[in-house]
């Protein structure tokens, strides 16, 4: 029988007595309380099927391919499940160029500006980076190199969501557990407005003016 204890901070971790290791714990980590007592019962299922050894069933099955790579990895290590095959390693340059060239729902005009954002990206970390190398941390010193730059914050809220989207099209495909850059965010600061008064008479006018936007 699988229980669910409460680890504080609203962080989770399953436990059971499994019939090789004696009573291990997988941490869930934050996590609803919901959320850790459904995959208690997924747990029971997976002893049950390992103690009649038996395939999986289909929803069973369907469930286990969509988990996280972490919690799959952990469920391995106690043969509940198969291990995973090491995801295929895909460059940075391959994966953004693969990704932009197959948004069919994307004007040419939109991916001719996202070229900005992809080179941003290969500059900083090489083309020939693996994708599954780019950490949170790598994410955040990439924003930190692009405020040191001098870049306007509105050029660099774009790359940034470009990032994102690119690393959310990876974790869709499974080459990620994780986008590095799903909390990289910057706050967009706005130019100071420019004031020049004229005057009509003894009656100044003040014209206000906006410098012209920075380019992607």
């Amino acid at each position: 029988m699988a229980s669910v204890t409460n680890d504080g901070g609203g962080r989770h971790r399953v436990q059971f007595s499994h019939p090789s290791h004696g009573r291990v714990a997988i941490r869930l980590g934050k996590t609803s309380r919901r959320t850790a007592e459904a995959f208690a019962r997924r747990v029971e299922q997976l002893l049950e099927y390992r103690l009649l050894n038996q395939p999986l069933n289909a929803e069973l099955a369907t469930w286990a391919a969509g988990l996280d790579a972490g919690l799959a990895s952990k469920l391995a290590q106690y043969d509940l499940l198969p291990a995973r095959r090491p995801a295929q390693a895909v460059t940075l340059a391959a994966f953004i160029r693969r990704y932009v060239d197959g948004r069919n729902d994307v004007k040419p005009a939109s991916k001719e500006v996202w070229r900005q954002g992809e080179k941003g990206l290969c500059d900083y970390f090489g083309g020939s980076r693996l994708l599954a190398d780019i950490t949170p941390g790598d994410a955040e010193a990439y924003k930190q190199h692009m405020i040191g730059t001098g870049l306007a914050t509105a050029t660099i809220k774009k790359r940034l969501d470009f990032s994102r989207m690119v690393f959310a099209n990876a974790v869709k495909h499974r080459l990620l557990s994780e986008n590095p850059f799903a909390e990289v965010r910057v706050k967009v600061v706005l130019p100071n407005r420019e004031h020049f008064t004229t005057y009509y008479g003894e009656h100044p006018i003040v014209d206000v003016s906006y410098p012209a936007a920075a380019a992607y």
